[in-house]
């Protein structure tokens, strides 16, 4: 454990059911083997699969039921417990805690990488939130909010007055939640949410179809020669070609071009691309249909 730095945090179970410093054996011994599962899972998404966290249980003090964990985590690794919410986070930074709060239950359709580090949270009924992409691919992983369930929700279910509390080694309280809080923690259901991946490139290609009315109908010409369909999304620029009713095959354009890749479970992923914005036209300088700046 040389390379490795210590951290301890507590989760307290405070219910009348615990109040006499007992808690089911059942609850407890599913509570810190899933808890182990949680930390290690998200380590392993973090920072690698050779990875690794230490995690020990001591023992807890008088009042509500008490579990205080003892973690060696990876010392240049990104802290795993930061990001769950189980230890202090930076102010005006979401914790995975924070998101699943935010999300409130709502069953998620979509996870939208923007690979910038950010992703969307789509809903089916057509609302989105931003999460850090770390967090968004635990939302969406079944496997990893079984285990967090049985850390947070399943000790509480059915108590009066339970509350669920994370403090830190200095009985400092991080969070808590309510009995009907810890309910926006249960596992969703068993349905497809497509994982989406967009990528936004600066690219030189050349058009080998155009269409001259709409955004549709388009296809280019990589450097590499790969052809690839592409719907044009910068008006300014169809509204130029509308006007000069020509576009050279030869001609090579500089465009921001976003791909945007569909994964769904048991299906080959899909991917579909967009012109945002045709940045630089290289041609003779009366050819060019995008003018260079110093040409403006």
């Amino acid at each position: 454990m040389n390379d490795k730095i210590k951290q301890i945090f507590k989760i307290s179970y405070d219910t009348t059911e615990t109040a006499d410093h007992t808690i089911d054996a059942v609850l407890l011994g599913n509570a810190i083997i899933n808890t182990a599962n949680v930390l290690k899972h998200t380590d392993k998404m973090l920072n690698g699969e050779d990875s690794t966290i230490d995690l020990e249980v001591q023992a807890n003090s008088e009042g509500s039921f008490v579990i205080e964990f003892v973690t060696w985590l990876n010392g240049s690794g990104v802290n795993p417990l930061t990001l769950l919410g189980f230890a202090a986070v930076p102010i005006g930074i979401k914790s995975l805690m924070d998101v699943l709060g935010e999300i409130n239950s709502r069953p998620v359709k979509a996870c939208v990488d923007m690979g910038t580090g950010i992703s969307r949270l789509v809903f089916k009924d057509g609302s989105e939130i931003k999460a850090d992409s770390n967090i968004a691919r635990l939302v969406v992983d079944r496997t990893f909010r079984k285990d967090l369930e049985k850390v947070v929700k399943a000790p509480l279910e059915g108590a009066k007055d339970g509350k669920l509390i994370f403090k830190d080694a200095n009985d400092v309280q991080v969070s808590s939640f309510v009995e009907k809080q810890v309910n926006d923690f249960k596992t969703p259901t068993r349905e497809v949410v497509e994982e989406v991946k967009e990528e936004i490139t600066n690219t030189e290609l050349r058009f080998v179809k155009v269409n001259f009315s709409g955004s549709n109908g388009w296809t280019a010409q990589l450097t590499n020669g790969d052809n690839i369909s592409v719907k044009m999304k910068d008006d300014t620029f169809l509204t130029r070609i509308d006007e000069n009713k020509r576009v050279s095959k030869g001609d090579l354009f500089v465009v921001k071009l976003k791909t945007t890749t569909i994964f769904k479970t048991g299906a080959n992923p899909s991917v579909s691309r967009e012109v945002i914005k045709v940045e630089r036209h290289r041609a003779a300088k009366e050819d060019k249909l995008i003018p260079d700046n110093n040409d403006e």
